[in-house]
């Protein structure tokens, strides 16, 4: 009997019999199904390799800064060397820091130029010790550049080249030799300026000073009308000088009474001993000359100089005029009349002429000062200033001139308007303003000026106008008893503007000026608009 192949026909015993045998050889099947589409052998991955990974190509080295950003960089860069300009590119805050070659030898000068837009530089140079030697900030040859100038002996270690307020920007600094300047030819120090010949006549002695240096010269015996000056200062100089006794002591000193930053003091007072002259520079490195000159003799006085002798020569009147001759120093003192107040004003200046008035108490102490209230460089002074403490005033000089002016006294009206008053009694018995006619009123330093309003029931606006130059106003509404009911300074730019309601009344209009000025301006009051 023929045996069954599980019901199946041959054709399908043959592929169960594949199946099978695929079954014994799932290995084979799973490669296989990873085997590429394409077809073809099986490789073996490459085996590792041990040659090192490829390098990357390295960046180009930046160039190095050839500066330092502090003291301590600065040693580990080249040094300034003479004629070759190095660039500079700061950041906000950065400053720049070089040595010095040793071939710039011990004179030399270093400067900014080419700079770029906006730059502002400022150079210093500094000691051992870190501390200033010279500084500049515009005195370079370009617009906003800087230049400093080395001597031998100064003690310069480093440059600092930076920018105004350390804002940054692009330059050039370029070193320079100079030539070394002869020894000074000035004192140290008031001891050392002893033991020198004096300062002679007519003959400028040329002073490099460095910060904080001074020049000491001993004076001639016969000081009669001499002054000291100062002359050809460098760029940027700006001197000082000061007369001393033996002791050391500050007799006179003068900054800025020369042309421009130059000095200019007489020496010629009397005192006991021995005098020196020192000369020095407000701030920085600079050169100057100081020279000695002696000028005509002033005609004497023929006015008081003193408190005494104006006490004795008894007070102005109103209405007089003196003439006065001033020399250089001088002052002139007259009494006061007692219990009247008088407005003093200088005029008729000649010469170099810049009028000073003081009104003076009875011990000479300054109760109130006037520079240039008389118009131009006159003065004028009202004792109303003084509140009733004036004894005596006292004309001077600025700037260590001499000069020439009348001194002129008048009866204080304290305005220039039939109307106005320095107080409201007075103020009471003058006509009140009328609506819509503005009034010129002159107010004397320290005094106000006092209208009565018009008693018509209505509201107004009052305002001050056309005020002389340099004057502030502030105007202020009082009661009958004085009490300030309302209050305007600046309404309109320095002129005042103030609502005046309609009641109470009577009240009054208070305008002063400000920092005890004298002037003119013009009042109006006018009706509200609708």
């Amino acid at each position: 009997m023929a045996r069954r192949g599980w019901g199946l026909p041959a054709s399908g015993r043959a592929g169960c019999l594949v199946l099978a045998m695929g079954a014994l050889a799932s290995g084979a099947v799973a490669q296989d199904l990873l085997r590429p589409v394409q077809g073809g052998a099986l490789k073996s991955p490459a085996p590792p390799s041990s040659a090192p990974p490829p390098v990357a190509p390295a960046r180009p080295a930046q160039p190095a800064r050839p500066y330092g950003l502090n003291a301590a960089e600065a040693a580990r860069v080249p040094p300034l060397a003479p004629d070759r300009p190095v660039r500079v590119s700061l950041s906000r805050g950065q400053q720049a820091f070089f040595r010095v070659a040793p071939e710039a030898g011990e004179a030399w000068a270093v400067v900014t130029r080419a700079l770029a837009r906006n730059a502002d530089t400022v150079l210093a140079v500094l000691d051992e010790r870190g501390e200033v030697v010279a500084e500049d900030d515009d005195g370079g040859e370009e617009s906003m550049a800087s230049r400093v100038e080395i001597q031998p002996g100064d003690g310069a270690a480093l440059v600092r080249a930076g920018t105004l307020e350390n804002a940054g920007g692009r330059f050039e600094v370029v070193l320079t030799r100079i030539p070394a300047e002869p020894p000074a030819d000035f004192g140290a120090t008031q001891a050392d300026a002893a033991g020198r010949p004096p300062l002679e006549l007519g003959q400028p002695a040329r002073v490099r000073l460095r910060r904080n240096q001074e020049a000491f010269f001993r004076l001639p015996d016969d000081r009669s009308n001499l002054v000291a000056r100062t002359r050809e200062l460098s760029r940027g100089a700006d001197t000082s000088l000061a007369l001393l006794d033996a002791a050391g002591t500050v007799l006179a000193e003068d900054d800025d009474g020369g042309e421009g930053l130059a000095s200019l003091l007489p020496v010629g007072q009397a005192a006991a001993g021995p005098l020196t002259l020192r000369a020095s520079l407000v701030s920085g490195t600079g050169r100057f000359e100081v020279v000695l000159e002696r000028e005509a003799a002033m005609p004497p006085p023929d006015y008081p100089t003193t408190a005494e002798e104006a006490r004795a020569r008894g007070p102005l009147s109103p209405g007089q005029s003196v003439r006065i001759v001033l020399g250089r120093q001088g002052q002139a003192i007259f009494a006061l009349p007692e219990d009247q107040a008088v407005t003093v004003v200088t005029r008729n200046l000649e010469g170099d002429a810049d009028t000073v008035l003081a009104l003076l108490d009875a011990n000479g102490a300054v109760v109130a000062e006037d520079d240039d209230g008389g118009g131009g460089l006159a003065s004028r002074i009202a004792t109303g200033a003084a509140r009733g403490q004036a004894a005596f005033v006292r004309a001077t000089l600025l700037n260590n001139a001499r000069g020439a002016f009348d001194l002129a006294v008048m009866a204080a009206s304290g305005s220039g308007t039939a109307g106005a008053s320095t107080g409201i009694e007075e103020a009471a018995r003058r006509p009140a303003l009328v609506i819509g006619e503005a009034v010129r009123i002159r107010a004397e330093a320290g005094q106000p000026a006092v209208i009565a309003l018009p008693f018509d029931g209505r509201a107004a606006i009052a305002m001050t106008f056309d005020l002389g130059a340099g004057l502030d106003t502030v105007m202020e509404l009082l009661d009958a008893s004085g009490t300030v009911l309302a209050e305007n300074d600046d309404g309109d730019g320095l002129a005042s503007r103030l609502d005046v309601p309609a009641e109470p009344r009577p009240a009054f209009l208070r305008v002063r000026l400000l920092e005890d000025k004298a002037g003119e301006f013009s009042l109006v009051l006018v009706r509200p608009a609708p």
